[in-house]
């Protein structure tokens, strides 16, 4: 995007399924579906060009969200504070938004084979709706094999366009796998130690002195 755009800032709407094991009183163990959760995300692109040291800066500014971003909604929609909610609405909307789905898999269950069923997705929504993002990205993993659909708006984008997005962000994916597979790729951030309180640099030479 940061190619794309020129800018080294972007505004996204990250998507949740909003069953994360965050609270232990809630036991969530005998419901079924998800309780969707969206929160906007303002991700600073790292000073370094290294596909490590923005990996890390990414990956921090990720972690730093409370609670997976749940509150944002809860603060937005069900505050009994009027001014709270008057500045959430008041903020600059996403035009992007980004959904990690994770892993489904073909499974059996009970000796019944379970298996996605792709036939029914022209009718995820009503043809009547106005599309609330410019760019809607969903991310899974179906047997074993990364998956990422891009939907957009053919009145506002040229295919050609988003196809080359889509054809640079596989090109950088496979940068960061390739640098995460090689043998100086050091993974460790601050937020993998919080009770430490070190900053990057500390942790760093820490780690550099036992030789991690």
């Amino acid at each position: 995007l940061k190619t794309w755009t020129g800018n080294s800032a972007v505004l996204i709407d990250l998507e949740a399924h909003g069953r994360e094991d965050l609270f232990e009183e809630v036991d969530i163990s005998r419901t079924v579906g998800w309780f969707t959760s969206i929160f906007p995300v303002l991700l600073q692109d790292a000073t370094s060009t290294a596909p490590g040291e923005q990996l890390k800066a990414i990956k921090e500014q990720l972690r730093a969200i409370p609670d997976r971003g749940i509150g944002y909604g809860i603060l937005r929609y069900l505050s009994q504070d009027p001014e709270s909610c008057r500045q959430l609405k008041a903020l600059p909307q996403a035009e992007i938004r980004f959904n990690y789905f994770g892993q489904l898999l073909q499974e059996t269950v009970l000796g019944v084979s379970w298996q996605v069923d792709h036939r029914l997705k022209q009718f995820e929504r009503s043809s009547e709706g106005n599309r609330p993002y410019l760019l809607d990205i969903n991310a899974m993993i179906m047997e074993g094999e990364l998956q990422i659909t891009w939907t957009y708006c053919h009145k506002i984008h040229h295919g050609d366009t988003v196809k080359r997005l889509a054809n640079y962000y596989k090109e950088t994916l496979q940068g960061l796998i390739d640098h995460c597979l090689s043998p100086e790729a050091k993974g460790y951030t601050p937020s993998d130690f919080p009770e430490a309180g070190l900053n990057q640099q500390e942790l760093d030479s820490l780690l550099e002195e036992v030789g991690l």
